[in-house]
């Protein structure tokens, strides 16, 4: 039997974490045609005329064969999208996956992604079924590496080198968050 994520839908502070569908069309060809992929996860449409198919069947397929999830950040009292986050890189086996995030830059530094790292982790580890959900940041992005350990991952050391772009290598944080994690979240330090 083929192993995937149930549907999610997160309520955190601020935030609706869910997955993306047909009525995020008009922002997210907004996005698209304005060049802003920030609050849009990896493979998303290249063009505008691409985003109604994408949101139809393409995202959702992500989860269905058990690959990962793709999800929408959008804030409760706007009903505006402000990031997109995700799980990827899904071993069943071994109970693990990689989350992923990002905020539009005219979204930042507001705790977006503090509140949805923290939330689709705990989930990913209760309802999803993980056992370990890691997290790969550039140490060169501090805001990145701030909302990984606010939101409760844990720092496990540097991939030295491990990250390819623009002509560069770039060193990674590596973060975890596990199910005991869980106890020490829900009671605080």
């Amino acid at each position: 039997m083929l192993a995937m994520f149930p549907p999610v839908k997160i309520v955190a502070g601020t935030l609706e974490v869910r997955e993306f569908g047909p009525h995020d069309e008009a922002q997210v060809a907004a996005f698209v045609a304005a060049g802003d992929r920030t609050a849009l996860p990896p493979g998303s449409p290249a063009t505008a005329d691409e985003v109604p198919g994408w949101l139809g069947e393409t995202v959702h397929q992500h989860r269905l064969d058990g690959r990962g999830v793709h999800l929408v950040m959008v804030d409760i009292s706007s009903g505006e999208i402000v990031g997109s986050i995700g799980l990827r890189d899904t071993n069943w086996e071994a109970g693990s996956c990689e989350i992923g995030y990002g905020v539009r830059a005219d979204r930042r530094s507001r705790g977006y992604a503090t509140e949805a790292a923290g939330a689709v982790g705990r989930w990913a580890l209760t309802e999803g079924g993980m056992r370990r959900v890691q997290l790969h940041a550039r140490v060169d992005n501090v805001a990145s590496l701030r909302a990984a350990e606010k939101a409760g991952f844990h720092r496990e050391g540097t991939l030295r080198m491990a990250e390819w772009e623009d002509g560069q290598a770039y060193n990674l944080a590596v973060f975890s968050m596990i199910g005991t994690d869980l106890d020490t979240l829900a009671t605080g330090p």
